[in-house]
């Protein structure tokens, strides 16, 4: 068998003239009767990565993920998981674990900034059946992690390897071969990049380097519920619009925390770590005129527990596949937040690669059926995401003119159920 020309760090070719991304991946020759023997690897232990993994485990595969982080610890801000991604979740096992450490709210609206009115127009509230509201799960970011991890653990406690950072691939008919940080190399069947939105293999595969900037920020910050009761008369759940800034506030951590999101615009701020903080002047002046709850929220925030982060996203791709090579979650597809679906877009790639998986084991096929039922999705929410941020930004007055079916298909999407294409047989130069 020949050896599958592909992209390196020391030896790379732009995207356009790289023979392996034109090829389709039912081209890639499988190695005989060991196409699947070998583990599975996966660069990146964030949710769409821990899906993954997860799913792949239950179904009795090897599977190695590496985290370049030494612990994953109490990052990030809160999550909210609708019904249908919550009870993806739930097929993996993890329905108790995962409602032990959630909130279920009773309802959730917009209201204007200044005077607390609840808003209509683009922003109109959906009418949730009680069922569906029973199966939204809101959360703090890292128990989602440890709910994950300790259900990867159960199966494989070796499966997660914290500190190990990918610096490089390579491939042939056999496998792939991923090189890290601290010159050990290991191989594998499949390599899955769910390493975020500066994905490593991301880059390799498309010769990407630098995301794009949105000009917007997001500030985070959770309140004990004693110093937030006074300021939360609206309930649990809502967002407040005002004029190029929102805030968006929910209840976490079985009603001990409020976890609160802004969005405003901010050019001058790059930097993208959670752990840059804000200060108590930067908060107040950006609500200066706002609704007595929400300066009270900011006011009471404690600044250990503020954060400030700038926000990219990537243009959309038209494969995600490199050989036996592929993309997940914000590597594939990265959202800046307008949607709130940046954790579901995970989850449903996670499930719908497993499921392809499930259905046919060469990778070849599995991943051309995973990439081709997922990036028509993933790539229209992408778009859809940087629509509703100029939505925001027209403030409490704006309209949406998307059709009703489109806005509920965004969040009907059943990653459990729907059905899957056909892997293609022949290569996509040969198609009729």
């Amino acid at each position: 068998m020949a050896t599958i020309r592909v992209s390196t760090s020391a030896d790379r070719e732009e995207p356009a003239s790289n023979p392996v991304l034109r090829s389709a991946p039912c081209c890639l020759p499988a190695a005989e009767g060991t196409s699947m023997t070998s583990p599975i690897i996966v660069a990146g232990g964030g949710i769409a990565g821990l899906t993954v993994a997860l799913s792949l485990l239950r179904q009795g595969r090897q599977v190695i993920v590496l985290e370049q982080t030494r612990a994953i610890g109490d990052v990030g801000a809160g999550i909210s998981l609708g019904a249908r991604t919550s009870r993806a979740l739930y097929a993996l096992g993890i329905e108790a674990a995962l409602k032990a450490v959630s909130d279920t709210p009773q309802g959730s609206a917009a209201f204007d900034y200044r005077t607390g009115e609840v808003l209509g127009g683009a922003y109109a509230r959906r009418n949730w059946s009680a069922a569906d509201m029973a199966d939204v799960n809101m959360l703090h970011r890292a128990d989602l992690f440890d709910v994950l991890k300790a259900a990867i653990d159960a199966i494989d406690p070796q499966a997660v390897r914290l500190g190990h950072r990918l610096e490089r691939y390579e491939q042939d008919e056999a496998g792939v071969t991923v090189h890290l940080s601290d010159g050990d190399i290991l191989s594998g069947s499949v390599l899955i990049g769910a390493d975020g939105l500066r994905s490593t293999v991301r880059s390799q595969m498309t010769g990407e380097v630098t995301p794009r900037a949105t000009g917007r920020v997001a500030y985070r910050f959770l309140v004990p519920m004693a110093q937030a009761a006074p300021f939360m008369g609206a309930g649990p759940a809502g967002i407040y619009v005002g004029s190029r800034v929102a805030l968006g506030r929910y209840v976490i951590r079985k009603g001990t925390l409020v976890n609160c999101v802004a969005f405003a615009h901010r050019p001058d701020v790059s930097s993208e770590s959670w752990s840059q903080r804000a200060t108590r002047d930067e908060l107040m002046a950006l609500f200066d005129g706002w609704h007595p709850d929400v300066r009270g929220l900011a006011s009471a925030a404690p600044l250990e527990r503020t954060a400030r982060w700038a926000l990219y996203d990537r243009d959309p791709l038209d494969t995600w596949i490199d050989g036996r090579v592929t993309l997940i979650g914000d590597a594939a597809h990265p959202l800046i937040p307008f949607l709130g679906l940046g954790a579901a877009m995970g989850v449903e790639d996670a499930i719908i690669m497993a499921r392809a998986f499930a259905q046919w084991p060469e990778p070849a096929q599995a991943l051309d059926v995973y990439q081709r039922a997922r990036t028509g999705r993933a790539n229209a929410i992408l778009l859809e995401s940087r629509r509703q941020a100029e939505v925001f930004d027209a403030g409490p007055g704006a309209t949406n003119d998307m059709p009703d079916a489109e806005r509920e298909s965004r969040v009907d999407y059943d990653p459990l159920t729907v059905a899957l294409p056909q892997p293609w047989q022949t290569c996509p130069d040969k198609q009729p």
